[in-house]
């Protein structure tokens, strides 16, 4: 015991990579009466009997264990049984990740999962999740609605969003998808930011019981087709959720005449978050099924609470024994229900339940001989890790067709079609130096951001359709440097155009000189004209904050201007309003100060009023600078 508690204490859940699932099975037959259980506080230590796990293939095979300790008041209202397992194989892993939900039993009762193993462990003692705490998981209500095909309700026009009682209310919706949705201004949504409050709301959870002295609990993540620096930036978003990322096979054997028909006490199990040119899944081992409805792992995924994502039958290859920790290799064979549950004990399965899934396209043009130009992958549906996901999709095609190790610029036209409301289309860009693209840039991309805001809306449920993705890139730096602007003239007339020269540098390429023309407006007679130089995609139009799922759809594509432009910016004397998802871009000041100082917590928002002139550039740009003129007095 004093071993024990000198060593940290993980889950022994594993993720691993999936393969491409077709459509879901139908239900499990009923597996009879409920199987008999022992309570902790009739375990007796020194107790022995027998566990049931995948060691390879998709037979369940027993292995011996015998009970050396209780953990009390292990987690809130659970405890944990100790146990040793001598066992060929185990002798060697010692504790092995995948192995999370295999069932223990003593004189022919379930106590409940194997779940917990200690890292650098050095014999096989393992930590059993008491299988009471787990029936109460399975005992828990899921919404009824997570039974039937998602409700899509009649789309809103912009601009009218839908009422509730005195003026335009949120539509309040129940929440399906647990405590993962972002919270905050959905304008301010970032992926790395929406990771963050996930993690905040897990800290607590990840965090040791206290007087245990036991390490934090994770689980590994391992990821499929995915290029080393991809699997860098997903393990920086990942890990401080609870998970240890690495890199696995991606799957996609083919059929399999020996597949089981139903889940059984014991088998492999898979939960899957992407599959198909990329995938990952949470490998795991089945406790016990009953009916329709099952539990696993012995332990949470991720803590969601309430979710619906696609469950499969899995296979196990190998156990990798590990100084450091061990875990099962395998992959999935056979979609079959979904996870409608994700708590302390155990993640709960219905095989009733279809997990709404979207489909992610993407196309590469540009690179004759790229080593593969169409990709394909589908998500699992949910406010956290369809973003995160399409990032990762977006940046390993990139980062995989650019493996040449030269300068390339990458540019992203996505379209993203969302069930009841049509498509919107997103532009992103890039620069890749050396081959080496920045992963940053995608976790940030417009699409991304899109799909996140879209998902963690607040007014209603919204279905992502599809994704399709058009990918263009050239094998050079497709961009200027703005180094040196300057007027031609000194003082300029209201009504005459202001010619500003540019200086534009390129990597290895010979300096060029543009010249723009930008209308001078008779509000600056007499006046000096600032105008500031600044490139499309730093900058947007002005929009009314969106008050329905519509006027946000109508918003996304509207955030910047197209990212190979020139903005000249300035701003003019008097005052815009946003109001109901409106814009009124100049009002009188005698106005625009009565409307916006209504004592209304609905009353339009003040605006600056500014002028943003887009010029086309044909490459991206970069930097931004100011101009200074003086405008000669009018004459009228």
């Amino acid at each position: 015991m004093h071993l024990l508690k000198t060593l940290p204490l993980l889950p022994a859940c594993l993720l691993v990579a999936s393969a491409p699932v077709v459509a879901l099975s139908p239900s499990v037959n009923a597996q009879g009466t409920r199987v008999p259980t022992l309570d902790v506080d009739d375990i007796k230590i020194g107790a022995k009997g027998y566990g049931l796990t995948v060691f390879q293939g998709m037979k369940p095979e027993k292995f011996d264990v015998e009970v050396v300790g209780i953990l009390r008041k292990f987690r809130p209202g659970q405890d944990l049984i100790l146990i040793r397992t001598p066992h060929e194989r185990l002798n060697i892993a010692h504790t092995v990740a995948g192995m999370s939900g295999s069932p223990i039993f003593l004189d022919g009762k379930m106590i409940g999962a194997y779940a917990y193993g200690w890292q650098f462990g050095a014999e096989p003692i393992a930590g059993v999740t008491p299988i009471k705490n787990m029936l109460q998981d399975m005992a828990r209500p899921v919404p009824p609605n997570l039974l039937q095909p998602i409700p899509v309700p009649p789309p809103s026009q912009p601009g009218t969003p839908r009422k509730s009682g005195k003026g335009f209310q949120p539509v309040k919706r129940a929440s399906r998808e647990g405590g993962n949705e972002f919270r905050g201004d959905l304008g301010e949504y970032e992926l790395q930011r929406h990771a963050q409050q996930i993690g905040e709301r897990l800290a607590g959870s990840l965090q040791a019981p206290p007087g245990t002295k036991l390490a934090s609990p994770s689980t590994l993540l391992s990821l499929g087709g995915m290029g080393d620096r991809m699997v860098k930036a997903v393990a920086e978003m990942m890990t401080p959720l609870g998970f240890d990322v690495q890199q696995g096979s991606g799957g996609g054997g083919g059929p399999d005449a020996n597949v089981p028909m139903m889940y059984e006490n014991g088998g492999a199990i898979g939960i899957q978050l992407i599959r198909g040119d990329i995938s990952a899944q949470g490998l795991g081992t089945v406790t016990y099924v009953e009916g329709d409805k099952l539990v696993a792992f012995g332990h949470p995924m991720m803590q969601g609470g309430i979710s619906s994502m696609p469950a499969s039958i899995s296979k196990v290859h190998w156990i990798l024994a590990s100084q450091m920790r061990s875990f099962k290799m395998g992959e999935p064979v056979k979609p079959m229900g979904a996870m409608v549950n994700d708590l302390q004990a155990s993640i709960v399965i219905d095989t009733k339940v279809t997990a709404p899934t979207f489909p992610v396209t993407v196309d590469v043009d540009g690179v004759d001989g790229a080593p593969k130009k169409s990709w394909s992958m589908e998500i699992a549906h949910e406010k956290f890790l369809s973003p995160m996901y399409l990032a990762a999709a977006m940046g390993n095609t990139v980062e995989s067709t650019v493996s040449e190790r030269r300068d390339a610029t990458w540019e992203a036209k996505t379209k993203v079609y969302v069930k009841g409301y049509g498509s919107l289309e997103l532009h992103d860009f890039g620069l890749a130096i050396g081959g080496t693209p920045n992963t940053d840039e995608f976790f940030r991309s417009r699409a991304v951001r899109a799909v996140g805001m879209i998902l963690n809306n607040p007014w209603e449920y919204a279905q992502i359709e599809k994704v399709e993705m058009k990918l263009k890139l050239t094998f050079a730096r497709n961009l200027y440097s703005m180094r040196g602007v300057r007027p031609l003239e000194d003082t300029v007339d209201v009504g005459d155009k202001l010619r500003v020269q540019l200086r534009l540098t390129q990597f290895n390429a010979v300096d060029e000189t543009r010249t723009i023309e930008i209308p001078v407006p008779h509000e600056f007679a007499g006046k000096e004209f600032a105008v500031s130089l600044v490139p499309g995609w730093m900058e947007g139009p002005e929009l009314a904050p969106p008050e329905s799922l519509a006027t946000l759809l109508a918003n996304l594509p509207k955030q910047s201007f197209a990212p190979d432009s020139l903005l000249a910016v300035y701003q003019l004397p008097g005052t815009g309003l946003a109001f109901k998802g409106l814009i009124a871009p100049r009002l009188p000041a005698s106005m625009a100060d009565s409307l916006a100082t209504a004592n209304d917590s609905d009353a339009p928002r003040a605006l600056p009023t500014v002028v943003r002139i887009p010029f086309p550039m044909g490459k991206f740009i970069e930097g931004r600078d100011t101009v200074r003129v003086r405008v000669r007095p009018s004459l009228r």
